[in-house]
């Protein structure tokens, strides 16, 4: 496929996140998010930054989060900050995001 130099502005990653459980392991999960591209010169400036800085400004929707009643959470302000308010979750963001940004970036 060729690439394109145009794309759309934002892309999904699936977001893996890794939770303490109380049998001393983990469960594990995930949720789709979508993030916004970023250019050359936001990379450079996006990783000198913690991910508590940068990620509320970079996602733009999410999927398949399920909420405390069971059911799949719609993306707004409070579900947001809901979600970076849980540490595992915000490194599972910032790892999907620069997975995904790294190996965009490998292939070209």
């Amino acid at each position: 496929m060729a690439f394109r130099l145009t794309q759309k502005p934002t892309f999904v990653a699936r977001v893996d996140v890794e939770t303490p459980n109380s049998k001393g392991g983990f469960d594990s999960s995930h949720f789709l998010c979508e993030f916004k591209r970023i250019k050359m010169e936001d990379h450079e400036q996006l990783i000198k930054e913690k991910p508590s800085d940068f990620l509320p400004d970079l996602i733009v929707g999410f999927t398949e989060l399920i909420g405390p009643d069971g059911q799949e959470v719609e993306f707004n302000e409070d579900s947001l900050s809901a979600l970076l308010a849980i540490p595992n979750a915000v490194i599972a963001l910032k790892n999907s995001f620069w997975e995904a940004v790294t190996k965009a970036k490998q292939k070209n």
